[in-house]
């Protein structure tokens, strides 16, 4: 696969060499950059820390996602495969990444469907805002939002309320200030929406792309393309009657807080949209257990995500500090087992198959707090698959001493997760690991569909 030169891909947690440079490429694994672009992503880097840039070496850290630097694209994908395969898998690495994000809250994508797309040749940032103009373009033409809009003008006959306090020339008692309601497409919802679009439609390069954001415009052409900030679209109020606009608001204040692109500015300087990667495995891992707890665990059971389970100390005037907040907690109200995602490579030679003992003391106050008999530390499987189990002695609030369950698992991540037979390898590996921890199970059966089924 030849290598577009306006784009870097790189994978986290791989070094690839840079050299200063006039123009700004990527060519045969090193990237060429110019002063400005250094410049700007050293800025961006003190910010958030997402590159460990060195004297003539860049490492990508746990961030994954894409940033725009001085019209140079660098796009950070998850290194989901073992060994060097990674480079070759970029198409599924891509395919999964979205997916991964379908299920959580960092981007409001809610449905992939990579056979559109050109996963080998569009950047994240193509293809988010890809996908972003088509689903909107198609709620837009199912239902695009009126709201009443408070207006002021000076009329020949009573509308709403006379503002009695401009009406006091006598030679003008024939025009009537007034104050009124009206039900209008102008306001600050779509608004937002057509000034997102119109940025958006200057900075994409994908003529696909670009024509579906230039329809959403013709749309809107009743709304004035005005200037939206990010403190504005905060003041947007959802209901049940726009409620469906709200993802598509929410990538719109994505993009405006973290773009450079004005009305004014002829290009982009700079865009960054970089997700931590371990909370994205976190709560992919969490909103895949929740849709459908009976299939992972052979009963329906509830499955939480980063709940409050108690606090860790209580000051010297009673008041509890430190919440304890494991990152998936199964079972209501008696907690039956915790699940502490971590996103870290392991080393199979350490005798304590590398997990810290920040990790062991993090999941012993788990345990000891709630209850739980067993519990899980879950790492994605990345260079290597490592399962060790431990017993952690924890005495109870009664001072008995009991014996938790401590599993330490890896789950595979580089499974085709939009194709069927790839998502159901990952469930099935996924219900393998996790069904241990709930005690008591009771026979199941899995149907075509891939959900389990109770017998008896």
């Amino acid at each position: 696969m030849s290598e577009n030169q306006s784009t870097a891909t790189l994978f986290e947690y791989q070094r690839y060499p840079y050299v200063s440079s006039e123009t700004d490429s990527f060519r045969e694994g090193t990237l060429h950059l110019t002063d400005k672009t250094i410049e700007l992503l050293d800025s961006l880097n003190s910010k958030r820390p997402f590159l460990e840039i060195g004297r003539n070496l860049i490492k990508p850290l746990n961030y994954i996602g894409v940033v725009k630097a001085n019209g140079f694209t660098i796009q950070i994908f998850p290194k989901l495969f073992t060994y060097e395969s990674y480079r070759e898998q970029r198409s599924i690495v891509a395919g999964n990444l979205l997916k991964m994000l379908s299920h959580t809250g960092h981007v409001p994508i809610t449905e992939v469907d990579p056979a559109g797309l050109d996963l080998r040749r569009m950047d994240l940032f193509e293809i988010f805002t890809y996908l972003f103009a088509k689903n909107l373009l198609a709620t837009i033409k199912s239902s695009q939002k009126r709201e009443y809009t408070r207006n002021f003008d000076e009329l020949r006959v009573i509308r709403g309320r006379i503002d009695f306090r401009r009406h006091t020339n006598p030679a003008r008692m024939h025009i009537i200030p007034c104050r009124y309601h009206e039900l209008s497409v102008d306001n600050l919802l779509n608004q937002t929406l057509k000034y997102t679009c119109y940025l958006m439609s200057r900075t994409s390069s994908n003529f696909t792309t670009i024509r579906l954001l230039r329809s959403i415009v013709d749309l809107l052409d009743p709304v004035a393309l005005t200037p939206i900030s990010v403190a504005e679209i905060d003041r947007i109020a959802f209901s049940r009657l726009n409620r469906i606009f709200e993802p598509h608001i929410r990538m719109c204040r994505i993009f405006l807080s973290n773009s450079s692109l004005t009305l004014q500015a002829s290009k982009v300087e700079f865009f960054s949209l970089l997700i931590p990667m371990e909370r994205l495995f976190e709560e992919f891992i969490s909103a895949v257990l929740a849709r459908d707890p009976a299939c992972f665990f052979g009963r329906d059971v509830p499955v939480r995500s980063q709940a409050v389970v108690g606090r860790l100390a209580r000051g010297a005037n009673g008041t509890e500090l430190f919440n304890l907040r494991p990152d998936i907690v199964i079972g209501a109200p008696r907690i039956e087992a915790i699940i502490d995602t971590k996103y870290k490579q392991l080393d199979p030679d350490d005798r304590k198959a590398g997990v810290s003992q920040a990790d062991l003391y993090q999941i012993y106050a788990y345990a000891a707090k709630t209850g739980a008999m067993r519990c899980m530390l879950l790492y994605p499987e990345v260079l290597l698959e490592q399962k060790r189990d431990f017993v952690l002695p924890v005495r109870s609030r009664e001072g008995v001493d009991t014996d938790v369950q401590l599993t330490i698992r890896a789950i595979r991540l580089s499974h085709d997760l939009n194709q069927r037979e790839g998502w159901e390898a990952f469930c099935s590996e996924l219900r393998e690991i996790v069904m241990p921890l709930i005690a008591e199970q009771e026979p199941w059966r899995s149907t075509e569909s891939g959900r389990a089924v109770v017998e008896g």
